[in-house]
This record gives C-alpha cells, structure tokens and sequence, in this order.
C-alpha cells in the first residue's frame, strides 16, 4: 500500500480526495499541496453524499495541508503517488509538469492526471516522453473522481460509477490502477474505472463546450452581472442553448467517429457515470441533473473572467478543433462558437489574447499520426508486459 500520497491542487476535487482518502484511512500519509492553504485545514470536514445521503465527520491535520515551496517540493520529492487535479490550464499544467520532472526524475512513482484526457493531451504526451518520466506509470482520469463541491469546511460529494482511465508505463495497467486504489484507501476503487486508450479518452471531455457556451450565453452573462448565481447545468441552459449544446456533442461523437474511437454522448455518459437516465431532449436530460451537479455559476463578472470554466475549457476548445483540422472533419457549430468567443468575450473585457492555448499540431500532422503521438507509450508498455 501507498503510503506516500500527495495531492497537487487545494480546489474542490483536492479537498475532496483528502477527505476521502482520510474517511478510508485514518492513517494515511497523505499530503495537499496547493498555492493557498484551505481554510479548511486542520478542522473537522463534514463529508455528505449527496446520492445516499450519509454523512461522515473527518478530522484533518494542518500539517497535511502544505503551500507551494520547500515543504511541499519535499513531500512531492518522497511521493509514491501523486495525484494532481489543478485545472488544464496550459500555464498551470505546464509549471506542474515541469515541477515534476525535476522533483521525481527517474523515481518509480504513480502519477495520477485528474481530466488527464482534455486539451492538453497532445502536449502532455509529449511532455512525459521526457526521459525523466521514463520510470512513471501514468494514469490519465477522464475527469474527476467525484461530483462535488466544497464550501469551507462541508463536501458534498458523489462517487462515480464508471469512469475511463489510460496509462502510460512499463506495468499491467491494472497493476498502475491498484496502487491508485490503495492510496485511495480503499481496493473497490478498481470497478469504478474502465480501461482506455488515450486516443479515446481524449473525445470524453465535453467542457469545452458544456462549460463554455453556457458561461457566455448572452442571458446567462447578464444573469452573472447582477450577482445572479445558478446551478451551471440544470439552471443554466434553455431549450434553445440545449439544441446548440447537443449539436456540439454529436459533432464531437462524429469527430471521435473519425479517428476510429466509438465515443458516447454526454447522456450516455451521465448514465455511465451516475446512472441517470437520459430524457427525450438534452436539454431534459440536463435540467434533470439538479441533485447530481451542485456546480455554481462565478459569483460575478470578475469572477467569471478568471474562472477555470473558461482558462481551461477555451484550450481545449481549440485542441479539439486542432484534431477536427488534421482529419478533415466539419464541426460546424463547434466552429461558430469558436468564431463568436471575440464577441462573447468582448462583452466581459476579456479577448482571446488573454487566455493560454496549447501548441498547435504541425503543419503535416494527420490522424494516424495524432493516435501515434497519443498512444506510442501504451502500445509499447503492452507489448512489454506480453
């Protein structure tokens, strides 16, 4: 068992992981590490599952709970497993990464990529060609563990059913999903995830359009500028915005489609995930997610220009538009959002400009070689492990 764990990102699915690994394993030695200390850290967290209802009080250490600098290099540097969940937002996961490579050079280590498979795949497998990563096992985690959302010292909280993970490494990748389970605390871990190539995961990820043409539709930004808060996925979208938002997703299906990879559809998803049973309209299905999704719009204008929703989820617009570009795929309504986010933009003093993207692919890259660049490390840890 891991008894070295540590947690890169102080946010909701950070404080979550920690309190979950702690309900599971008193025990366990277990790190957070982010640019703020919670103000959370070292009282008791309040843990509510939002699906049964139950409820859990777990005591917290405030040595657990580390800011970025010589502690936290230190716990990163003896780690057996670290599990990061800051946002992929380039800048951000690029510091993280390049943290990383320096502190874990050539150790054997576990590291774990929450939304592993969104617009910073291509770069990421780049990255971790890196000789110094020769020894990691990667898991990549389609999204997060958990639906939650944590509010001082209160989690709620709802494990998912089902949710897709690739490796990198020399292991069995189940070998790589057990540890994760034991540093977790707890081995049924293991069911919950189903294996995946990255070239498949990376057509999971939906928030460059669930999170963003949501964020700036027109209505939901004046809702936003009077300090109007609304649950972001059943209060945030109409019938008319769930039309354009399910038109974005068969695009995305379509794309997956292209490159050989059967993708589902976000209601496939939730289903997978939660078990939520899909309605006649994706906009039914989404305003039926009410007691599933708990995430709140930014509390304001100024909230909502720093938020993740758009530093990570306009990146992965493009990354997704990038993969459309090289397979001569049309994604229509996929590209009038990216042709409206000037305006949208515009109308809360953002521009483009002001928001990190990844590379682009080169020149000469087409699909065959999108699914090499993704998936070289896999196929040759599987041909090892045979």
């Amino acid at each position: 068992m891991s008894d070295r764990t540590v947690i890169v990102g102080g946010g909701h699915v950070g404080l979550t992981l920690y309190a979950d690994i702690k309900r599971a394993r008193a025990a366990a030695d277990v790190h957070l590490v982010s640019s703020r200390v919670p103000d959370a850290a070292g009282n008791p967290l309040t843990m509510r599952d939002i699906l049964t209802g139950e409820v859990h009080t777990v005591p917290s250490r405030r040595t657990d709970f580390l800011q970025d600098g010589p502690a936290g290099s230190d716990a990163l540097a003896v780690a057996d497993c670290v599990i990061v969940t800051v946002p992929d937002i380039p800048q951000v996961r690029s510091t993280v990464i390049s943290r990383l490579l320096g502190l874990l050079a050539h150790r054997p280590v576990t590291v774990v990529m929450i939304r592993g498979g969104q617009g910073g795949a291509l770069w990421l497998a780049e990255r971790l060609a890196d000789p110094r990563a020769a020894a990691w096992e990667v898991l990549l985690v389609e999204d997060s563990l958990y639906g939650c959302r944590a509010r001082g010292g209160v989690i709620e909280y709802k494990r998912k059913d089902q949710i897709g993970a690739a490796h990198y490494g020399q292991q069995d990748p189940k070998l790589a999903l057990e540890v994760l389970a034991n540093a977790l605390g707890d081995p049924e871990w293991v069911s919950r995830f189903t294996l995946r190539t990255p070239s498949e995961l990376i057509f999971d990820p939906l928030g460059y359009y669930i999170h963003t043409a949501v964020a700036l539709d027109p209505g939901n930004v004046v809702r936003t500028a009077r300090g109007e808060r609304y649950l972001h996925y059943s209060e945030g979208i109409d019938p008319t915005l769930g039309e354009q938002l399910n038109a974005m997703d068969t695009e995305r299906v379509a794309l997956a489609a292209a490159y050989g990879v059967e993708s589902e559809t976000f209601p496939q998803i939730l289903h997978r995930q939660y078990r939520h049973r899909p309605r006649p309209t994706f906009y039914a299905t989404m305003a039926a997610t009410r007691d599933l999704y708990r995430s709140l719009s930014p509390s304001d204008i100024d909230s909502l220009r720093t938020s993740r929703t758009l530093r990570e989820d306009i990146p992965a617009l493009f990354t997704i538009l990038e993969l459309a570009r090289v397979q001569h795929v049309s994604m229509p309504t996929t590209r009038a959002l990216a042709d409206a986010l000037p305006y949208l933009l515009d109308r809360i003093s953002l521009s483009l400009t002001d928001i990190g993207r990844y590379p682009p692919l080169s020149p000469g890259t087409d699909g065959t070689a999108v699914r090499r660049l993704l998936d070289y490390r896999t196929k040759q840890s599987t041909k090892e492990a045979s």
